[in-house]
């Protein structure tokens, strides 16, 4: 499509708005689609400053925003549909989140009735430092849709203007059309430190008497935007601070174990768990789950009872419930422990998460607990048998030393015979043996450790100087265990030897 050059557009724009003020006709919105001349509206909002808008409109200096005639002033009754929430007269938004909030912007006038009145809020943190004037904005226009407090908007112009107007100055009466309040849907992004309030570096425009063009509100780009001012001076910039303030959604969990300490077998413990809202919003809870059991609202694998669940009477935490700002829930859940060895611990983290209805970012905390691993008293056994009796006067004795622990590792340190003495040495009545030799002749060389739930077994053979006598010893081992308990475990053994001399 051909287009006028820019120098074209003010003449056209000022010849038509001239046109309309002598014969007060009104004027037909034209599309002369050869020529390129566009001035049907767009219902979208341009999202660029005012003075990408002004250049738009064939001007090629820079707005200078010196006048002071139009200023914005305040924002009331605010109302967030998503980034945050407004409780009680006060608002907050996500620190570092979009905010998207409806409010009733306030514009006075302190000089005379000035024309086609609107306003521009950097949305972009402005990082030109120069206010609405360039960067990233959205633009609003003074309409009748939005300019609704009874009697306030007003139109000086004839169609097919639609841009509101202001007059002034103020007083007691006729103040309806001066201050304005045009309400906007703006989206912005919270302040990223909390406790900081929301800020928009803002431009108002208007239009001076004789530079009143048509104004057809605001349009989907620059060249499509009316709202622009009627000489490079006639804005005025400065930031308007909001009733918002910039606050984190923050969690602390606090998981206790109730029962502190277990068998280094084993056992049940009971744990509490507490979710607080540490922020100043609501907040719902979306997830309670533990490093060593998984979801600890439901009963399954060693989760054995819980009341982190929806609906249970004694808990106030449970999934998709609301924890209000500076309030907290508490639950309790149930859950076997695996063994471990005594003085070891096991240690387990629950983790909360929740948000809220306008920040759907998750927000999580974590917590430990710790239960201590105790001793269980296992000493061992020790049998001996005479595994062989014969004429010979020689017999063999096996000796075994049962470590009864499934936990804890067994040290044998002695062996001795109350009869024999000593068993791990050739000596004495003590003909050969295996105990306290080393393998593969014999069971081990002392100190010998066994295993939890093994033995060591060994044999010893003596020898009695008499044919005709009752032997009846007591072998007895000394063994500690890896939590340093003494054991001395022992067993007895009778042989009774007779010599027969068989008759002639």
């Amino acid at each position: 499509m051909t287009r006028l050059p820019r120098r074209v557009l003010p003449y056209c724009s000022r010849t038509i708005k001239n046109w309309k003020e002598r014969t007060g006709a009104a004027l037909t919105v034209l599309t002369l689609v050869g020529a390129g001349l566009l001035f049907a509206p767009d219902a979208a909002s341009a999202q660029s400053c005012i003075n990408d808008v002004w250049k738009a409109h064939g001007n090629n200096q820079n707005v200078t925003c010196t006048a002071n005639d139009v200023t914005l002033s305040t924002a009331t009754n605010i109302n967030i549909t998503t980034g945050g929430s407004c409780s009680n007269g006060h608002c907050s938004c996500f620190a570092g989140q979009s905010v998207t909030f409806t409010a009733d912007f306030r514009m006075d006038l302190t000089a005379d009735t000035r024309y086609d009145v609107g306003f521009y809020l950097a949305t972009d943190n402005d990082p030109n430092h120069d206010g609405a004037i360039s960067g990233q904005c959205t633009a609003t226009a003074s309409l009748a849709s939005n300019t609704t407090r009874p009697g306030n908007f007003i139109n000086l112009d004839a169609a097919p203007d639609v841009c509101g107007d202001i007059t002034g100055p103020f007083n007691l009466t006729t103040p309806v059309h001066n201050p304005i309040f045009v309400t906007a849907t703006i989206t912005a992004q919270c302040p990223s430190t909390p406790g900081q309030q929301m800020s928009l570096p803002f431009a108002t425009t208007w239009r001076q008497p004789g530079s009143n063009n048509v104004c057809l509100g605001t349009g989907s780009s620059p060249q499509t935007n009316d709202v622009f001012p009627g000489s490079p001076s006639k804005c005025n910039k400065g930031t308007l601070v909001l009733d918002i303030t910039s606050v984190s959604t923050t969690l602390t969990v606090t998981k206790t174990a109730n029962t502190t300490t277990v068998p280094e077998t084993g056992g049940s413990v009971n744990y509490s768990v507490t979710v607080a809202n540490t922020s100043a919003i609501a907040v719902t809870l979306q997830s309670l789950m533990d490093d060593r059991y998984g979801d600890i609202t439901s009963v399954h694998g060693d989760i054995t009872a819980t009341t982190c669940t929806v609906g249970h009477p004694t808990s106030t935490c449970e999934i998709g419930g609301s924890i209000a700002a500076g309030g907290s829930c508490s639950c309790n859940f149930t859950a076997n422990v695996p063994g471990g060895d005594t003085g070891d611990s096991f240690v387990d983290v629950v983790e909360a998460c929740a948000d809220n209805a306008t920040n759907p970012t998750d927000v999580c905390a974590t917590d430990d607990a710790t239960v201590v691993y105790t001793d269980v008293a296992n000493p061992p056994t020790l049998s001996k048998t005479a595994s062989s009796n014969t004429c010979r006067i020689d017999t063999v004795y096996d000796v075994v030393v049962n470590n009864a622990s499934a936990i804890d590792t067994l040290t044998l340190n002695t062996l001795t015979d109350d009869v024999y003495g000593n068993i791990t040495q050739v000596q004495g009545a003590i003909l050969n043996t295996t105990c306290g030799v080393a393998a593969p002749t014999g069971a081990g060389a002392l100190p010998a450790l066994i295993a939890p739930a093994g033995n060591y077994s060994c044999s010893f053979t003596a020898r009695s100087t008499s044919c005709s006598t009752t032997i009846h010893d007591t072998v007895t081992a000394g063994a500690v265990d890896d939590d340093g308990v003494s054991s001395t475990p022992s067993d007895d053994a009778t042989v009774v030897i007779s010599v027969t001399r068989p008759t002639p």
